[in-house]
């Protein structure tokens, strides 16, 4: 099949990044979405929403969502899909970088072409091969087969599908090793998979296409911020600033320069897999030894744990609490974050203390993970196995946690697949008590050695299909089996 009979080619003026604005138009070409009202007073703006079984079941940012429908107030049809669509760019360390207006890009985004490249919510293969093979034909053809290759692209990665996001996009870029929309689309892919040196790669050659594109320019800020540091970020941010001007990008700008300064200020070390900074001259002159010594023998232990091993150096920086929480800006309760680099909150640090051992290698784990599931894990599951992993007791939380479900006040596991950080800090508490309930139930009802399957099949599937294949369970046998483990190991 060709594209000749499409009209004329239509011209779109970015006013994020190129990958956002095409995933954008796919989510309007392709989907409207439907409001979950719960009992408790909360929303769930989503698409595909069914009702079977007594499960009211939407399409999540994990995936494949099913909660009983005894927790549903109402459903209310049809309405626009979400603002930004629970899209995923990879552009920002916190958030993404959003420029201000971009160049103008010529793309065939026709929507009924759209529907053909995506149809039956699945990419056509077939039809991606089909001009793939005639983009030797001439300029209109090669142009044709790199369109639907990024609408591909931005299709799969709306679905978080990055893996395949990544395949397409790299498709492109072999395709025509110098196109600047195909080279900067697989950068911010790249990114959202933390895959800096891949990202760098290519955004190398589209500095060498364009030296002066601020897209480019931002792209390359965005990789060193994690790959280097933030100082070397903000050298390339300004450049870009200084061609084309954008408040958020300033504000990007100002935090990084706050966060550059405290760098300044940090002494450095590092291992083969990790790069450690730390402040304070007072410490001992084993410290960093002592540090980077343990979180090698984490990194081993992980290794086999969950049978997987990162391939991009790991940054761990711990600040003082009153630079971490300017920095981090994280909930009060907050212990740690890691947003691609390990930051962690430390006072009058001496040398490695069984507690900061712990944070250290529950923040590892949750670097696997992104890894091994490309950002796809729901938080409990996360939470649960780094908890797990790092030996953090669940004596803390068990016997409060015997007397919730016993009542049936616990909170959902499916309440609990996104970002805890909207919680109180109560309210976090009983979510991190429940994870790692969870993970430790699992571990001890079906082998530890599923918890390695269960995240690779994430890589591909919704959570709802990673249970059923490698645990044949679901969210309601999960639930009752964690009240009876409960119940047994706490009473009520």
């Amino acid at each position: 099949m060709s594209w000749s009979e499409m009209g004329k080619l239509h011209s779109v003026k970015y006013t994020t990044s190129l990958l956002t604005v095409l995933t954008l138009l796919l989510w309007a070409a392709l989907c409207t979405a439907d409001t979950i009202v719960l009992k408790n007073g909360r929303s769930i703006v989503a698409e595909s929403v069914t009702e079977r079984g007594g499960l009211v079941t939407y399409e999540g940012e994990a995936g494949r969502v099913s909660i009983p429908s005894s927790l549903v107030e109402r459903i209310e049809r049809g309405g626009p899909p979400p603002e930004g669509g629970g899209l995923t760019t990879g552009a920002a360390p916190a958030a993404p970088v959003k420029v201000d207006s971009l160049p103008q890009i010529h793309l065939s985004l026709d929507g009924v072409w759209i529907d053909k490249i995506v149809h039956d919510g699945a990419v056509d293969d077939r039809l991606l091969a089909e001009l793939t093979g005639q983009a030797k034909g001439g300029e209109m053809q090669l142009r044709n087969a790199l369109n639907a290759l990024l609408i591909a692209a931005a299709y799969e990665t709306s679905r978080k599908q990055l893996g395949e996001a990544s395949r397409w996009a790299e498709q492109a870029v072999q395709l025509s090793p110098r196109d600047s929309n195909a080279l900067l689309i697989a950068a911010e892919i790249d990114l959202a998979r933390r895959q800096y040196r891949e990202a760098l790669s290519h955004l190398l050659v589209a500095q060498n296409v364009a030296p002066d594109s601020p897209d480019v320019l931002v792209l390359l800020g965005n990789t060193y911020y994690f790959s280097d540091g933030a100082g070397r970020a903000v050298w390339y941010w300004k450049q870009a600033q200084a061609i084309r001007p954008g408040l958020a990008l300033q504000q990007r700008i100002d935090r990084a320069e706050q966060e550059a300064a405290v760098e300044s200020r940090l002494q450095q070390a590092g291992s083969y897999h990790f790069a450690l900074s730390w402040e304070g001259s007072a410490v001992p002159a084993g410290f960093a030894r002592e540090i980077l010594e343990a979180l090698e023998r984490q990194f081993t232990e992980l290794q086999i744990a969950l049978n997987y091993s990162p391939n991009e150096r790991v940054s761990v920086i711990l600040y003082s609490s009153l630079q971490f929480s300017d920095i981090t800006r994280a909930p009060r309760w907050a212990g740690a974050v890691n947003d691609g680099k390990i930051r962690i909150p430390v006072q009058g640090l001496a040398g490695l203390s069984p507690e900061l051992a712990r944070v250290l290698k529950h923040e590892l784990v949750h670097s696997f993970i992104f890894q091994i599931t490309e950002g796809r894990c729901p938080t409990w599951l996360n939470e649960g196995i780094a908890q797990m992993e790092a030996g953090e007791p669940l004596d803390e939380f068990g016997p409060e946690l015997a007397r919730l479900f016993a009542t049936s006040s616990q909170i959902p596991l499916a309440e609990l697949e996104e970002s805890f950080e909207r919680f109180g800090s109560d309210r976090a508490r009983q979510a991190y008590g429940e994870s790692l309930a969870a993970a430790e139930m699992m571990r001890d009802r079906y082998g530890d050695y599923q918890f390695p399957d269960l995240l690779e099949a994430l890589r591909s599937q919704s959570l709802a299909e990673a249970l059923r294949s490698v645990l044949r369970s679901d969210y309601p046998e999960l639930e009752a089996q964690l009240g009876d483990y409960l119940r047994q190991r706490y009473g009520r």
